[in-house]
């Protein structure tokens, strides 16, 4: 680094981030060891459901948590659903069968809430991932996915909800990982898929 720091400084400061890496490795951990197997079922059985049905699947999320929630958006388009993130232009009409996925690390998020009112209106399922089980959005799932995380406290040395967002991507990314299994899908089949205009 040619930051002007010595290099005790940098030692300290590498270390650091070595230690937050290993306590968001055990934050990964330890939810992995209390999520909810049955929720993470019905959330499997739901979106296979939807894809048999040729139903679409909607994400939504504010802010970081909408960002995990276009990364799982992309990886369901790349397996053949009809996905979409709630908000872009080419997001179409919501209809009876479809799916919302629901992120919101506190489960009260306004918009998002808001987002998954209109969609049960409209008969979709509502699978709520969010860090707490007592939330607005437990009242409006089908399926409610609560990945436990102390996020943004004193031991966490995560700012905001970091651990909730990283826990929710690596969450979404395993579902996909066991989705790919029982479909029985191939990579060559998704990269035929990937964006070929980037």
């Amino acid at each position: 680094m040619s930051c002007g720091c010595q290099n005790k400084s940098e030692t300290a400061s590498t270390d650091v981030v070595i230690q937050t890496m290993e306590i968001l490795a055990g934050q990964i951990k330890e939810t992995a060891e209390a999520v909810s197997r049955e929720s993470i079922y019905d959330m499997l059985a739901v979106l296979l459901m939807a894809k048999e049905k040729g139903a679409a699947v909607f994400v939504a999320g504010a802010g970081r948590s909408g960002l995990m929630g276009r990364a799982f958006a992309m990886r369901l388009m790349h397996m053949g659903f009809r996905a979409y993130v709630v908000g872009d232009t080419v997001t179409p009409a919501v209809l009876s069968g479809d799916v919302l996925i629901a992120i919101s690390g506190s489960g009260n998020t306004k918009s998002v809430v808001e987002i998954a009112e209109k969609c049960k209106k409209h008969g979709a399922s509502v699978i709520a991932v969010t860090s707490k089980d007592g939330s607005e959005l437990k009242e409006l799932k089908s399926v409610n996915v609560v990945l436990p995380v102390k996020s943004g406290d004193s031991t966490s040395k995560t700012p905001m909800g970091t651990s909730f967002e990283i826990l929710a991507l690596v969450f979404l990314d395993s579902v996909i990982m066991q989705l790919i299994e029982l479909m029985g899908i191939t990579e060559a089949e998704m990269k035929a898929r990937h964006a070929n205009t980037e």
